[in-house]
């Protein structure tokens, strides 16, 4: 596996888990509702054809990142310690897992190995791991959709610095280097005080604007614990995402279908007399 590979993996891994270490102070409650979201979601995860993740595989990962310091080279895919070893249930442990599950549909895995211990199907030693019963007993097609509506309210976060929104507005034509260019108005504004937190006009809608842009907003307010970006190219990219996920900053980006949240030229306080112009050479 080259490295280009296991960034792209930790960078899915700190995705997943974003919601739970950029919040903080989460009640149990919510962060249960978000392990709930994520197991019931459908994934595309980079180096594997796997389509959900169990829970326990979401705290451990919560567990590493955290342990190591909040390092997101911490999520990268290391080198298995049980290499050239079975790890296959054999048969016959396979169906009595099986049937205790089917007697059992409503517990959750943790409380379901404590039942299968009870009744000596396991042994303490030689218990299998939550991923392996939940590949087992997603193969057997005995695992309920958990998935919950999706939420499409109107939100506010409670705190400043919870999570900025970012967007870039197609601006007026001006003089530079004797020449009409179009100008693009880049702005950052914090989602709860509605404050801009930065906001410029450059020559070009891409990645060096963007980012100098965003640059000016971490020197002047910090950093925010999420980031809320549309689909552009200008805030798609993994240098983008290496960067924040390198700060502890949760980059998010909307849903293909859903309306873009983060439009600034729908935000009133969003006006040429809260800009910087970014280079003298524009008029």
């Amino acid at each position: 596996m080259d490295q280009e590979t296991r960034r792209a993996i930790a960078l899915f891994r700190f995705g997943i888990i974003s919601p739970l270490v950029s919040r903080k102070g989460l009640s149990r409650g919510e962060q249960e509702t978000h392990l709930r979201e994520i197991v019931a979601a459908r994934w595309e995860m980079p180096g594997s054809t796997r389509t959900s993740i169990a829970r326990s595989t979401v705290l451990r990962w919560l567990a590493i990142y955290q342990r190591s310091g909040e390092r997101l080279e911490s999520l990268e895919p290391q080198p298995r310690k049980d290499r050239n070893t079975t790890r296959a249930l054999d048969q016959e442990l396979q169906a009595s897992l099986i049937r205790l599950r089917q007697a059992n549909p409503g517990v959750s895995l943790p409380v379901f190995v404590k039942i299968a211990r009870s009744v000596g199907i396991v042994e303490p030693e030689h218990t299998p791991s939550k991923d392996s019963l939940y590949r087992l007993f997603k193969r057997a097609g005995i695992e309920k959709d958990t998935r919950l509506p999706e939420d499409r309210r109107r939100f506010e976060t409670e705190l400043s610095n919870d999570l900025w929104q970012s967007d870039c507005m197609h601006g007026p034509r001006v003089a530079h280097d004797s020449k009409f260019r179009k100008a693009y108005l880049f702005a950052v504004i914090d989602d709860h005080s509605r404050l801009i937190t930065n906001a410029r006009f450059y020559l070009a809608e891409d990645l060096d604007s963007y980012r100098d842009c965003l640059i000016g907003a971490f020197g002047k307010r910090g950093l925010p614990r999420r980031l809320y970006v549309d689909n552009g190219s200008a805030f798609r990219s993994n240098a983008l995402k290496y960067s924040c996920a390198r700060l502890g900053v949760a980059l998010l980006h909307p849903g293909p279908t859903c309306p873009r949240a983060a439009a600034i030229e729908r935000c009133p306080i969003a006006t040429a007399e809260h800009v910087c112009i970014a280079s003298t050479e524009i008029l």
